[in-house]
């Protein structure tokens, strides 16, 4: 619902409210096309919680050694958190998106298989960086959410 003003005039599905797309999806495209990426959407929480959780304890634990528990001690471990947590997470968020994203050929073909497919197509073409394209972006993103 939330891309579908992106797409083309014709192309659009036009739900009306989340009842509407659920009601719509499950009719036209079957019941498990409402869990359509979940794999990818979960791997990628997997790898946000992991930079989030471990790195903010042990970066307050190091900061607090040097300039005391204050205020600024969780900002600072937040902060640092967040970036962890991004550069971790950016690379699934990126295979995520272009799993969601993806439109058959005019043969019917998808290009992609999945996740590991996904990945590695993404190796050939861009390069290991290509995983972390936009990720200032996802930085500020991440980060306050980390902080919060």
């Amino acid at each position: 619902m939330q891309s579908d003003g992106t797409l083309p005039p014709n192309q659009r599905r036009n739900y009306k409210n989340v009842g509407d797309a659920c009601k719509r999806i499950v009719r036209e495209e079957g019941v498990t096309s409402l869990w359509k990426g979940v794999s990818p959407t979960m791997i990628r929480a997997m790898a946000a919680n992991l930079g989030m959780f471990g790195p903010y304890d042990q970066i307050k634990e190091m900061l607090t050694m040097v300039i005391g528990d204050r205020y600024i001690t969780n900002l600072a471990a937040s902060g640092c958190a967040g970036f962890f947590a991004s550069f971790l997470s950016l690379p699934f968020d990126n295979i995520k998106t272009k799993l969601q994203r993806m439109k058959a050929a005019a043969d019917g073909t998808l290009p992609y298989k999945g996740v590991i497919d996904c990945g590695l197509k993404t190796i050939a073409k861009e390069g290991p960086l290509g995983f972390y394209t936009g990720f200032p972006t996802y930085y500020f993103r991440i980060a306050p959410h980390v902080m919060l």
